[in-house]
């Protein structure tokens, strides 16, 4: 017989031994499988733009691909009771996962995934602390003296990590956020395009006939919305790359310090608050508290509108213009 169970995973487990029972997922996973010791359990989110978002883990070979078995999905606050095989993923889906440790662990590095439970920190090797502290000190005081150009001085500590055994290849390999490296490859030639081709001075140009009359405290407010209006729908990196040209023209159009516009740009660039695709953090929150997108504005607008607000306020007096 087979029978369907809902419950917490540490009491499944306990009913299991106690009434000698078998779990038998879709994968059609022994029992003994379940008992290794290099076996764990995570819970995971399905992240934004996450390449799984539309497909089954049929389509995807989830198996094969991350070496790791679902043993359930939960979409908004429910238990989906068909077949996990044939289950279309969606955006904040939360999915029970079982497999080993190290394929696991890769799971937390993964941009496909939000990990919910914490894996098992790595072993750290102590004896290096005062050497990686030697070279993050030499890194920052070559930068901050001018000897070298702090560019330089990363690249040099980050190889001097490598060859002092501080961390492995491996290690410095997966600590590259490759999606960052791409995105800004892909989007700072568009920012280039809107400075060259003279569409950055354009809206600068219609933002001072709007509002330039008012002061550059009032375009400083109208960049800032901006920014905080484009973080909503794309990255945080993305929106700061394309609206700074605009602000960087905006304060040449005015005769002013472009600094404190390109600091409103960096600020609104982090105030993702009033959706769920804004940010992980919100789309971890958006499938475990059963929220809707309303939900994210209601609270997120008024959020942004206090951040806008304070920002507006401070930012020309820590950078006058």
């Amino acid at each position: 017989d087979v029978l369907l169970v809902q419950g917490k995973v540490k009491e499944l487990m306990e009913v299991r031994d106690v009434q000698r029972l078998a779990i038998e997922p879709e994968f059609k996973l022994g029992d003994a499988a379940l008992q290794g010791e290099d076996m764990m359990l995570v819970e995971t989110l399905v992240a934004p733009r996450s390449r799984l978002i539309g497909h089954t883990l049929a389509e995807l070979g989830f198996r094969d691909r991350y070496k790791a078995i679902a043993l359930a999905i939960h979409r908004r606050g429910q238990t989906i009771r068909d077949k996990l095989n044939s289950v279309r993923l969606r955006l904040g889906d939360a999915l029970l996962l079982m497999g080993p440790k190290t394929d696991i662990a890769k799971l937390r590095a993964d941009e496909n995934f939000v990990m919910l439970q914490e894996v098992e920190e790595p072993s750290l090797r102590r004896h290096k602390v005062p050497v990686a502290l030697l070279i993050i000190a030499l890194a920052v005081g070559l930068a901050a003296l001018k000897i070298m150009p702090i560019m330089i001085t990363a690249i040099l500590g980050g190889i001097a990590m490598v060859l002092t055994r501080c961390i492995s290849l491996d290690e410095a390999y997966e600590a590259i956020d490759w999606k960052v490296i791409f995105l800004l490859a892909g989007v700072l030639p568009l920012g280039i395009a809107l400075e060259k081709s003279g569409a950055a001075h354009l809206i600068a140009q219609e933002t001072m006939r709007l509002v330039g009359q008012f002061g550059p405290t009032a375009t400083l407010a109208v960049i800032y919305l901006l920014t905080a209006l484009l973080t909503e729908f794309i990255s945080n990196n993305a929106a700061a790359v394309l609206l700074a040209p605009v602000a960087i023209s905006t304060a040449a159009g005015m005769g002013v310090d472009p600094k404190p516009f390109l600091m409103a740009v960096t600020f609104a660039a982090s105030t993702s608050f009033a959706t769920p695709v804004g940010y992980q953090t919100n789309t971890m929150v958006y499938n475990a508290g059963g929220y809707r997108f309303t939900d994210f504005m209601k609270v997120g607008i008024p959020l942004v509108a206090i951040f806008w607000m304070t920002s507006i306020y401070f930012i020309p007096k820590f950078w006058p213009f």
